[in-house]
């Protein structure tokens, strides 16, 4: 929301003031005076410095009972030292005499020499209310280096039966947040319950309204707003507000911590694509750290012959020591600089030991080239901050560089291009397969998990790109996904992180919203153990996983928590890429009982189908030894069924108006099923009966098969020819389930 200038000028000199006094916190009183000037109610108060000014026209305001405290900049916790006392509104000389003796009492408990500033003193109207659950709610909001400003909701209370049965977490929400999206959060809250129970829903409006404008504050009074503010608010908590016994949602307790913007060095990047296409379609391609030698292994030489094997006559080779290299019956020149190299060159591939890096890079020009990707690591005698300082010094305008510490880039060959491969795994020991339907960017900060996912998703060929951005000096997740969100080969966008940088939370929060593609992320360092590795492995900053979490949920991020749920995921995501489901009806075709239950079980946004009438007839006629169950959507078919009646199953219920989707369960060990190595390449085995169907309709399936290693060659041709196979019944649903209710919640 929007605060008019007024509004920000009052908010403005509130913390000039405290500035002027030498402080970068708020007193309660000043806590308050910024919430009623954005429009939130605060209850009476007058602040006094000294006990003897409390006179009878500052108490004229209050009921029969006040609430005082002291005022200390070096006292966070008063209640505990008796700094906090409710007492009966007599006379002025009574208040007088307890804030004598509130003062005296609290500084008894430190040691002369090391007792606090006592500024002053807090009246404050003390307000009825219970602290049953729901009617204390605690917002806030704190500054998370990574993403900006984070708003904080949880309920205060001791309604204890209540906390049991409907428990939320604490929310935690990117702001701004409109009133309306406010509500919508705030509604889905479990409090709900009990508020409509008593016929109080206007609660919910009230915390609405809350939560709108903290948000609004929250966000102009930080490093990521649009509008560099004067002063930056690093923290404010209302402890609590309350709903009073008459009807008012009112703070009671407030704190707040702020710089000035001029002592603030983070900022939100820009999102920069510039020369980005020099990764993946670049003209001219030179490979640094090449050797001649034979007997030694080199990871440029690797890397040499994998760029060779893509048949590119835009290769070029370079040693210091110059020489000569054959690949099958080719020979490359090994120049001894970039600058023997006459033709034109749009990358570099820099595979030398890291020692050399800042030399390599002193030695490059303006314009030649315009992309590096830096395989080496960092320097072992210098930290990362200081090899970045030294790139900075000497890196030319307008170069991008990947790296350093990755394993650099692949993009398979298409009519545009040959392709690119940097990943030096020599193809026998890891094969990237590609194939006309591959749809899918992998974007990792982590080489290895990057030879992981290869592996493991080996069959599906789902990979048209893989960038292993290691240290990410320059190139950063959020350019590379902005480059992929424009890219017409790539429909689906998966994400591994391990640190974000000061701001590029934010960055990856505002792109993410922007993008229409699916958005898959796995982020390591949950906890704190992780993080520490995380930012040991990277030289990032990781941040705070719940506000990941959270801001992943507001952009619609589909964030996986495990990472056997990250490859599931982006299997079925990718191969179904074009069969968007119309609702989240699910019918399934088992030859096992006990497979029809768990998936049942299984089932979270998916709802099982009714099956229509005129299918029912068709599986009537198909079940010809009368063993299936006809009325349920999910048929046990037993292992009585051949690979044609199984497949007549499927079709039928993929043929129903009223089933969206469908999953298919296999345990292949019947004999009446062409599942085996030498039976399952038949044109009428159930492998291929069932990519048949995959390619004739239009409704997204998936299968499992529950099966050891012997059965790879029949899961292989389903995988291979863009059917979503799993090993378990579990993972096949929770993958349909998730690509159903994210295509279908998004209509």
């Amino acid at each position: 929301m929007q605060f008019a200038e007024a509004t920000m000028k009052n908010i403005n000199q509130v913390f000039l003031s405290a500035y002027e006094d030498g402080r970068k916190a708020l007193y309660e009183h000043e806590v308050y005076q910024v919430l009623h000037h954005i429009g939130l109610e605060v209850p009476k108060f007058v602040f006094a410095e000294n006990p003897y000014d409390v006179s009878s026209k500052m108490l004229e305001n209050f009921g029969e009972e006040i609430v005082v405290k002291i005022v200390s900049p070096q006292i966070a916790h008063k209640q505990k030292l008796g700094g906090v006392k409710i007492i009966r509104n007599y006379d002025p000389m009574f208040v007088q005499f307890v804030l004598a003796r509130m003062k005296d009492e609290v500084l008894s408990h430190f040691e002369e020499g090391n007792k606090p500033e006592i500024t002053g003193f807090l009246l404050v109207e003390f307000l009825p209310h219970t602290q049953a659950i729901g009617y204390e709610v605690l917002i806030g909001f704190k500054e998370d280096p990574a993403f900006g400003p984070v708003l904080t909701l949880s309920k205060g209370g001791d309604d204890a039966e209540f906390f049991a049965k409907y428990y939320d977490a604490a929310n935690l929400f990117l702001p701004p947040m409109d009133y309306e999206a406010a509500l919508k959060m705030v509604n889905t809250l479990n409090i709900r319950h009990k508020f409509k129970q008593i016929g109080h829903t206007e609660y919910m409006e009230y915390m609405a309204k809350a939560m709108s404008v903290l948000s609004g504050l929250a966000y102009h009074y930080s490093f990521v707003a649009e509008k560099k503010p004067e002063f930056i608010i690093k923290a404010i908590d209302i402890n609590p507000f309350v709903i009073t016994k008459d009807n008012r949602f009112v703070a009671i307790d407030g704190f707040a911590e702020f710089i000035k913007t001029s002592e603030e060095s983070k900022s939100v990047p820009e999102v920069n694509t510039n020369h980005l296409e020099g990764f993946f379609r670049p003209k001219g391609i030179a490979v640094v750290g090449v050797s001649a030698d034979m007997d030694k292994y080199s990871l440029g030489r690797e890397i040499g012959r994998l760029l060779h094997d893509l048949n590119r006559d835009d290769l070029y080779f370079i040693n210091a020591r110059g020489g000569a290299l054959r690949f099958d019956n080719k020979e490359y020149v090994l120049y001894k600089s970039l600058d023997e190299i006459e033709d034109n060159i749009d990358l570099v591939v820099y595979a030398a030991p890291a020692q050399y890096t800042i030399d390599f890079i002193k030695s490059l020009k303006a314009g030649k080239p315009k992309a590096v990707i830096l395989i080496s690591g960092i320097p072992a005698n210098i930290k990362y901050s200081e090899f970045a300082k030294q790139l900075d010094e000497f890196i030319p305008d307008g170069l991008r560089i990947i790296g350093p510490n990755c394993m650099g880039v692949y993009f398979a060959p298409d009519q545009s291009g040959k392709g690119l491969n940097t990943l030096f795994i020599e193809e026998k020991r890891l094969e990237l397969k590609h194939s006309s339907y591959s749809n899918t960017v992998l974007l990792t900060q982590s080489g290895a998990l990057a030879v992981t996912a290869i592996d493991k998703l080996q069959n599906t060929r789902i990979f048209k790109s893989v960038v292993s951005f290691g240290n990410k000096y320059d190139v950063k997740i959020t350019d590379l996904m902005a480059y992929f969100a424009k890219e017409d080969s790539i429909d689906l966008i998966s994400l591994y992180i391990e640190g974000l940088d000061a701001g590029e939370g934010r960055q990856f929060f505002q792109l993410a919203r922007k993008i229409s593609k699916p958005i898959i992320a796995y982020k390591s360092g949950k906890t704190e153990a992780g993080a520490k590795a995380a930012a040991s492995h990277t030289a990032s900053m990781s941040g705070s996983y719940d506000v990941f979490k959270a801001a992943c949920l507001q952009a619609g991020v589909i964030l996986i928590e495990n990472i056997d749920d990250h490859y599931n995921f982006v299997k079925v995501f990718s191969l179904l890429a074009h069969k968007i489901p119309s609702g989240n009806r699910v019918a399934g075709v088992v030859n096992a009982g006990f497979e029809s239950t768990v998936g049942a079980d299984e089932l979270k946004n998916l709802r099982q189908a009714q099956l229509s009438t005129e299918t029912i007839e068709k599986l009537n006629t198909i079940n010809k030894y009368g063993l299936v169950d006809t009325s349920s959507p999910f048929l046990d078919i037993t292992p009585m069924a051949d690979d044609r009646m199984y497949a007549d199953f499927v079709e039928a219920v993929l043929q129903d108006e009223n089933v969206d989707c469908v999953f298919v369960a296999i345990v292949p060990h019947a004999t009446t099923l062409k599942t085996t190595p030498d039976t399952c390449r038949d044109q009428d085995s159930l492998a291929n009966l069932l990519v048949e169907l995959g390619k004739k309709h239009n409704k997204p399936m998936v299968v499992s098969v529950n099966a050891g290693r012997y059965y790879q060659d029949f899961v292989s041709i389903m995988e291979s020819n863009g059917l979503p196979v799993f090993n378990d019944i579990r993972s096949s649903i929770k993958s349909l389930d998730t690509f159903v209710s994210y295509h279908f919640q998004s209509e």
